[in-house]
């Protein structure tokens, strides 16, 4: 990437914390998602949110959105991607399967997809995958911590930074707050929180010299 930050197009993928699906509106959009905040604090020229509320990793016959086909088949311009997903497969109990998975059937198997996907198709933008935040929701076929370390292990093997918001996205703030379910933010979480640290992150990694 060689362009500044008012040139720049940032593309998120993701389910509805991406989307920004907020309990006291009945799960609709929040004024203000994250990575709206996002393009806004580093001054974008464009936000593509392209998060789908119930999205997947996984390919399924629940009529859930494959957010992993959706990211291989995108053909538009992208400076700045960012890819946060695999809640909802943990609640489905969806399996994680190996590390050397290579389908959509498993978590592994789409990670694995995808940051090839970045790498090579997207190679001239920044990319970069986020873990999910931690959940006060609890589902008994695996931990949620499953998901997570598949992210940060495909993202060591692969080249692709990873942003850890399951332990470094303080969402324990928020976990068991009212306004909350325990799994989506509140948009006061949202600017207060979770933004920023996004925000800090890409302050750390781009700079108007090498966007």
């Amino acid at each position: 990437m060689k362009r500044k930050n008012s040139e720049v197009i940032y593309v998120a993928f993701g389910d509805s914390i991406t989307f920004g699906a907020e309990r006291s509106r009945q799960f609709l959009q929040m004024d203000d998602p994250y990575p709206k905040l996002v393009g806004e604090a580093l001054g974008f020229a464009e936000v593509r949110n392209m998060a789908v509320s119930g999205a997947t990793l996984c390919a399924n016959d629940m009529g859930l959105c494959c957010m992993t086909d959706r990211i291989l088949s995108y053909k538009g311009e992208a400076d700045v991607i960012s890819v946060m997903l695999g809640v909802n497969d943990w609640a489905r109990a969806f399996p994680v399967g190996s590390p050397t998975d290579r389908s959509t059937a498993t978590v592994y198997g789409c990670l694995n997809l995808i940051a090839e996907h970045l790498i090579h198709t997207h190679k001239n933008a920044f990319s970069f995958l986020m873990t999910p935040f931690k959940s006060a929701q609890r589902h008994d076929a695996y931990p949620l911590l499953d998901v997570v370390n598949a992210v940060k292990e495909v993202g060591q093997k692969y080249g692709v930074p990873v942003l850890d918001m399951y332990e470094h996205g303080k969402y324990e703030i928020e976990m068991y707050n009212e306004g909350s379910d325990g799994l989506h933010p509140t948009q006061e979480f949202i600017k207060q929180y979770a933004a920023p640290i996004v925000i800090d992150f890409l302050k750390k990694t781009i700079t108007d010299e090498n966007v």
